[in-house]
Parts: C-alpha cells; sequence; structure tokens
C-alpha cells in the first residue's frame, strides 16, 4: 500500500507528463489545422478531419485528467490541514484538561482553607462566649460579699 506522500510524488509525476502531451497533443493539432487551412476546402480530406476530432477527444481526456489532478493535490493539502488542525486542537484539549485538574485542586485546596477558618471562627465564638460568660459570673461574686464573711456575722 502506498503512503501518502509516495501518492502525491506519483500525482505530482502523472501532472506532470499530462501537461507535456497536452503540448504534444495542441503542437498537432494546431499543425493539423493548419495544414487543413493552407488546402483548398475540396483538397480537405476527411483523414486530417478524424485526426483533428481524435486529437480534440485526446485534450478534452488530458484536461480531465488534469483537473482531477489537482482536486487530488488541493484535496491532499486541506486533508493535511485539518490533520494540522486536530492534532492542535488535541493538544490545547490536553492543555485544557491538565488546567481543569489544576484548577479543581485548587478549588479543593481552598475550600479546605474556608472550612478550617469557619471552624476556627466557630471555636474563637465559642471561647468568647464562655469568657463573657466567666466575667460574668467574676462581676457577680465581686458584687456579694464573700459567704465567709456571711458565716462569721451571724
Amino acid at each position: 500500500m502506498l503512503s501518502a506522500e509516495e501518492i502525491l510524488c506519483s500525482t505530482q509525476q502523472v501532472i506532470a507528463g499530462l501537461e507535456a502531451l497536452r503540448g504534444e497533443n495542441r503542437s498537432l493539432l494546431g499543425n493539423l489545422q493548419e495544414a487543413m487551412e493552407s488546402r483548398p476546402s475540396s483538397e480537405s480530406g476527411g483523414l486530417e478531419q478524424e485526426k483533428s476530432s481524435i486529437i480534440q477527444k485526446s485534450l478534452e481526456k488530458i484536461e480531465l485528467g488534469l483537473s482531477e489532478a489537482q482536486v487530488m493535490m488541493a484535496l491532499s493539502a486541506h486533508l493535511g490541514s485539518l490533520e494540522a488542525e486536530k492534532q492542535k486542537l488535541r493538544a490545547q484539549v490536553r492543555r485544557l484538561v491538565q488546567e481543569n485538574q489544576w484548577l479543581r485542586d485548587e478549588l479543593a485546596s481552598a475550600q479546605q482553607r474556608l472550612q478550617d477558618k469557619e471552624q476556627e471562627v466557630v471555636t474563637l465564638e465559642e471561647q468568647n462566649k464562655h469568657l463573657q460568660f466567666m466575667f460574668s459570673i467574676r462581676k457577680y461574686d465581686q458584687d456579694e460579699p464573700p459567704l465567709i464573711n456571711k458565716i462569721s456575722m451571724t
């Protein structure tokens, strides 16, 4: 099985051959038409017209072959550019997947830090409430005379 590069190389060779053949056929047709024009119309034979018709058909087939070969070359170039674009997009997808994973890791880390800080805030609020309670108890203790003094007074 031929590789794409070998097919392209062969197609280019065929194009060159067809262009040379087209040039030869055009030259033959031109010479034949000159010969037919230089003779009086009564002497023009059917042989020259038949040759001219055959060469015309040959030229049409050569033109068709050239057109098809050029389409193949253009298609190959287009497929090559599509493949390059596909590779570029795959690389971009890989990069985006990596970036997405990094962002997920960063989000998980930020969520963990947030949870730790929220827990720290709750702990500090509880400590603050406890300290306020202890402060209020101490305040009440200072307002009342000590219990020992009450017992000794009686």
